[in-house]
């Protein structure tokens, strides 16, 4: 498909693109001190059935919208954290995160303050004309599979609460 294609296939509003699409996770990631960041960046403002949402962040990049369940953040409150890290908590999927981290090495953003993963939608530079704002920059989107492996393994609390249960309460050896 040619730009000129996909820039027709997307939808635009007065609202800004609708860029949904089944197996993406676009990327933004950011150095700026996540406690500077004021609460109305991040503040949502509903549809009427709560399934969709704007913020400043999604109206500064020029999306519709965005499915809150669709939306994973991380990062830290005080200095920076390796971006595989902040990843890798949260999307459980190796599939897209070396893509990734080389994406983030070109743009000097190996270490990030946060980080902000949306799926099922693949956002473009190129159509929205929007590559950051004043707080995040858009790393790009990248193919994701939710059938891969975990970047990190995952402690299931169920398991553990099921081990706690049926422990001897007699063993003193522990």
């Amino acid at each position: 498909m040619t730009d000129k294609q996909a820039r027709k296939s997307q939808s635009k509003t007065d609202k800004g693109y609708d860029f949904t699409k089944k197996y993406k996770v676009s990327v933004w990631a950011s150095q700026h001190p996540y406690a500077d960041v004021p609460d109305d960046y991040f503040d949502e403002t509903f549809s009427k059935n709560n399934s969709r949402a704007v913020n400043t962040w999604s109206r500064n990049f020029n999306l519709n919208y965005f499915r809150p369940e669709n939306l994973e953040t991380n990062g830290t409150e005080e200095g920076l954290v390796n971006i595989e890290v902040a990843a890798g908590e949260c999307s459980f999927s190796t599939s897209y995160i070396q893509t990734l981290l080389s994406k983030a090495k070109k743009k000097k953003l190996e270490e990030v303050s946060w980080i902000i993963l949306l799926f099922e939608v693949e956002y473009s530079l190129k159509i929205s004309g929007v590559g950051k704002d004043q707080y995040m920059t858009f790393l790009g989107a990248f193919d994701y599979d939710d059938g891969a492996e975990n970047v990190y393994d995952v402690e299931d609390p169920q398991l553990e609460e099921a081990d706690v249960d049926s422990a001897d309460p007699d063993d003193v050896s522990k």
